[in-house]
């Protein structure tokens, strides 16, 4: 993926968080939906309660979290990949 490619899709993710964040709390399940293996969706949701400063949210074990907000954390991880 090119530098503009993930600039991109970033952009993309953050409107869709925001249009998605309007449609109430739809959780979105990291290994059921995403595919994930528990031992990553673990990682993912670290990753994220860390960047959110709220680390101590995390919850071992617990694989979902609302779509606008894997949207918007994705949308973080292309930012600070390019």
């Amino acid at each position: 993926m090119t530098p503009a490619e993930r600039k991109l899709a970033s952009k993309m993710l953050d409107m869709a968080s925001d249009e998605f964040s309007n449609h109430g709390c739809n959780d979105f399940d990291l290994v059921t939906d995403g595919g994930m293996t528990v031992k990553e969706a673990d990682a993912f949701q670290r990753a994220f309660y860390k960047w959110n400063g709220t680390p101590d949210d995390y919850r071992p074990g617990e694989t979902g979290l609302a779509d606008s907000v894997v949207m918007n954390f994705l949308s973080h991880l292309l930012k600070s990949d390019s």
